[in-house]
């Protein structure tokens, strides 16, 4: 069975590509649009890996990360943030927080579809 990727970005240009580029590599997605969507979809059907971004309405990628990394049965889940070029402080944060990866937009799509697979390895 193909892992489970839940994508949280209230961008639906954004939303759209990376579900392009995760559906090519073959992945079960769910796609919401912010964090505590995100966070309510986590609790009722755990995915494999989560791509959030940082900047969310009703709670951001931040809250999102202190939220599952409080929780004992969802801290092993991995969590790669996206973030405009230039918020290195941002992704520095999610880092400290528990990200597993950032990646900036706009991204290269081999090279995001790669973070995601070596992502999927390393928690495995």
């Amino acid at each position: 069975m193909p892992a489970h990727i839940l994508v949280a970005d209230d961008d639906p240009s954004v939303r759209r590509l990376i579900e392009l580029v995760l559906r090519k590599g073959g992945y079960r997605l769910t796609l919401v649009i912010n964090g505590a969507r995100a966070l309510a979809q986590i609790q009722t059907d755990p995915p494999d890996l989560v791509v959030c971004d940082l900047n969310m309405p009703e709670m951001d990628g931040f809250e999102l990360l202190r939220a599952l990394k409080a929780n004992p049965g969802l801290a092993q889940i991995p969590v790669i943030v996206v973030a405009a070029a230039g918020q290195q402080a941002d992704l520095e944060e999610a880092l400290r927080l528990g990200a597993a990866q950032c990646v900036y937009k706009p991204f290269a799509q081999a090279q995001f579809l790669e973070t995601v697979r070596a992502t999927l390895a390393a928690a495995a």
